[in-house]
């Protein structure tokens, strides 16, 4: 809702043209290269998480037609 103090909307700046203040972004992090091995526990830990997922998924299964 507009009040009579705000400026007439001609008179506003678009947040594109705002001026710089000197920041620059951050950049980017790159992604891992292909190729690059995983260390031993994060494996174990994606295995550990797959295999209980299908465990979870099979449990269901055999409940819900049980």
């Amino acid at each position: 809702m507009n009040s009579h103090e705000d400026e007439p909307a001609a008179r506003r700046t678009p947040f594109a043209e705002n001026p710089k203040t000197g920041v620059a972004p951050p950049e980017p992090a790159e992604p891992p290269a292909t190729g690059q091995v995983q260390s031993g526990k994060a494996v174990l830990l994606n295995w550990c998480i797959m295999l209980a997922g299908f465990g979870a998924i099979a449990a269901a299964a055999y409940w819900l037609l049980g």
